[in-house]
């Protein structure tokens, strides 16, 4: 194998070693053949070396190994099993019967497991459409996305795994909470509201009942929708009063809920929620530490991915601004367009 710096002269060899990124996150499997957009990738993340393979090395790593592109089906299957064993634990709660902490992980963990050397796997996340299983679904990704934010802010091993648990569990309290009002296809009147600002409590109940569950992950549930300038519920509480590992599940819970889409409305595209979660940064609701490295990270996901712009024109991004990350450079047939010069232009949606 050679070590070389990223550049255009190693497009289309193949990478005789991962790559990993500042955090330790996985950006390429070995054995991928490098295109133009890896290339972009790399610099991105500021990787200042990578390592070649030659022929006979080549050969090697084409025999069965799980790479990336080869486990993206199983990775999906992963996904789709997740949400089904979930959805057949909140079965259970609904009748009154209250699954122990294990049995979560069990469902959750196989995934979980796969994603953790693999967070690319979220540009799949939020490619998927539809509003079946949302409960489940939602679930899922705010358990990821917490995990991945106590990631990169470099939490311990057993913080994130509390946090991917405390996610999975967060609107465990909904499942209390009347079906026409889950599924009403339009906004909650105020009475309405009042009666679903209730699950943050029951969660906080159904998780203190459940055998293994940690005293924290049921104070995340009843904090995620409190905010740090005490505008939100149910105890108005403010910053202080607001354990890190909430608002990190509050943030992930806030990104999640944009992206995916709901009864009454489409999701929105990363950027355009990555958007709106530095805007709740910016007025004090949310913590701004977690909020820059989540939304720089999500960013940086997409660089080389296709897009549509709220114009209905399709585009490629081709570089993130560390000081605007939602607003890339993005590439529209021969012309180069910089978001942040053209503000009336943003990322509609994400092209699979």
């Amino acid at each position: 194998m050679t070590e070389v710096k990223p550049s255009r002269s190693i497009i289309g060899k193949t990478l005789a070693k991962d790559v990993f990124n500042e955090y330790g996150l996985l950006l390429l499997p070995a054995g991928v053949a490098l295109h133009q957009s890896d290339i972009r990738l790399l610099h991105s993340h500021q990787v200042r070396t990578v390592f070649v393979a030659d022929l006979n090395e080549i050969l090697e790593l084409q025999k069965p190994f799980p790479l990336l592109y080869q486990t993206e089906e199983e990775g999906t299957r992963q996904y789709m099993l997740a949400v089904m064993r979930l959805e057949q634990l909140f079965q259970h709660i609904s009748i009154g019967k209250i699954p122990a902490l294990h049995q979560f992980s069990q469902a959750f963990s196989p995934l979980f497991e796969y994603i953790v050397p693999n967070w690319g796997f979220l540009r799949f996340v939020y490619n998927m459409g539809g509003t079946e299983n949302y409960l489940a679904r939602h679930s899922v990704h705010v358990g990821i996305v917490a995990a991945l934010i106590g990631k990169l802010m470099g939490l311990s091993e057993e913080t994130i795994s509390l946090l991917s648990h405390a996610g999975l569990l967060h609107d465990i309290g909904k499942l209390h909470i009347p079906d026409e009002l889950l599924s009403k296809p339009s906004h909650l009147e105020a009475e309405e509201y009042e009666v679903m600002k209730q699950h943050t409590v029951y969660g906080d109940q159904i998780i203190r009942k459940m055998e293994g569950s940690d005293p924290l992950m049921a104070l995340c549930a009843l904090l995620h929708h409190e905010r740090l300038d005490g505008s939100g519920y149910p105890l108005n509480r403010m910053k202080p009063e607001i354990p890190l590992e909430c608002q990190i599940v509050s943030v992930a819970d806030f990104f999640d809920a944009l992206c995916t889409d709901r009864v009454y409305r489409k999701g929105v595209s990363p950027f355009e929620a990555a958007n709106l979660l530095w805007e709740q940064a910016c007025v004090k609701k949310l913590n701004p530490t977690i909020v820059s490295c989540f939304i720089q990270y999500i960013a940086m996901l997409y660089i080389g991915s296709q897009a549509v712009l709220n114009t209905g024109d399709a585009v490629e991004i081709l570089l993130i601004h560390k000081d605007e990350p939602t607003r890339p450079l993005v590439r529209r047939g021969d012309e180069f367009l910089d978001l942040r010069q053209y503000r009336s232009l943003h990322i509609a949606k994400m092209i699979g």
